[in-house]
């Protein structure tokens, strides 16, 4: 087998693009156009990787000191492959990478796979491949994720409050007016209660809003047509991902932003098989109970998001099973 690895440039793009637009546990997030956006802030070090000159896989990543991340500007990554099938083959595959990260001197990986269901297909392998280099587990994400499969069952507070909602004459509008919300409710909230902002600004948003605008909506909450709540929204393939959920208080206290949610979800069950609430994760590894239980009360169950760490120097164990 003839495997080639190339390290992305700029020429690459059009190429990564196409790879990305049809792999298997791909979504739109890996296109250059996304990863890119804030390209001043990381050294990317992203490859390609060829089978007989047939490109079958890629890795989004940047490099920091002497150890590689799966791209930092990313929830998740890994190695982004065409189909992921053959064993033997697929294990062949990471040890390429990763070794050739580790001719560039290299010591450490930080590798953070796609999630199961927002891949097309379901193959776990990845986590079998840390294992064998004795990686170590050094977070674990949690993301709620409503499975459409199965009887939506909303908790009866959840009821109650999309109920109170409602008689507050709250109006749902998916109007992705990211301004009102990112000025109105997001920044001010992140400012006043945890002395953060979101991690994108808002001429960030709406510079990706403007590149992928089949892929973000904005969904807002308005009472007496005055903002209390929203949430931005990232369409995949069979999963809409909540990015930034948020209210006032009168947002929260009136039930407008159950009122919101019940509406997307009721929507969304229509075209998807999963609506992500995303993490109640804390920094760290800590959690946020009540953030876990207002999840809990649309039916959302933990879907871990593993962000593994391995030495370089462990590569030798993935050979046996190709050689």
């Amino acid at each position: 087998m003839a495997l080639t690895v190339i390290p992305y440039t700029v020429n690459e793009k059009e190429k990564w693009n196409a790879f990305v637009k049809q792999a298997d546990n791909s979504t739109f997030l890996f296109e250059r156009d996304f990863m890119d956006y804030h390209s001043d802030r990381f050294t990317d070090c992203s490859i390609l990787l060829l089978d007989e000159n047939n490109l079958v896989a890629v890795f989004p990543a940047n490099k920091k000191d002497s150890n590689v991340y799966s791209h930092q500007g990313l929830t998740y990554g890994g190695l982004i492959l065409q189909e992921r099938k053959n064993v033997k083959k697929l294990i062949e595959y990471f040890h390429t990478v990763f070794a050739f990260y580790k001719e560039q001197g290299i010591t450490e990986i930080i590798y953070k796979p796609v999630p199961g269901y927002l891949s097309k297909t379901i193959n776990e392998l990845e986590h079998f491949v840390m294992n064998m280099l004795d990686a170590v587990v050094t977070k674990v994400d949690t993301a709620f994720t409503i499975d459409f499969r199965n009887e939506l069952k909303f908790q009866e507070r959840r009821r109650r409050s999309v109920k109170k909602g409602e008689k507050a004459g709250t109006e749902i509008r998916l109007d992705n007016d990211f301004s009102a919300y990112w000025n109105g409710i997001l920044v001010p909230n992140l400012r006043d209660k945890f002395g953060t902002k979101p991690v994108h600004s808002l001429d960030e948003i709406q510079l990706l809003y403007s590149r992928f605008p089949e892929n973000m909506k904005q969904a807002n909450a308005y009472v007496n047509n005055e903002i209390v709540a929203g949430v931005t929204l990232l369409e995949f393939n069979n999963c809409v991902h909540c990015q930034y959920i948020s209210s006032n208080d009168f947002g929260r206290d009136s039930g407008a932003i159950d009122l919101l949610f019940n509406n997307l979800i009721n929507s969304y069950q229509q075209k998807n098989t999963f609506f992500s609430l995303g993490t109640a994760n804390n920094d760290g590894n800590d959690i946020n109970i009540g953030l876990c239980e207002w999840k809990e009360g649309w039916g959302a169950k933990i879907h871990a998001h593993f962000h593994y760490k391995f030495k370089t120097e462990n590569i030798n164990a993935l050979e046996r099973f190709f050689k």
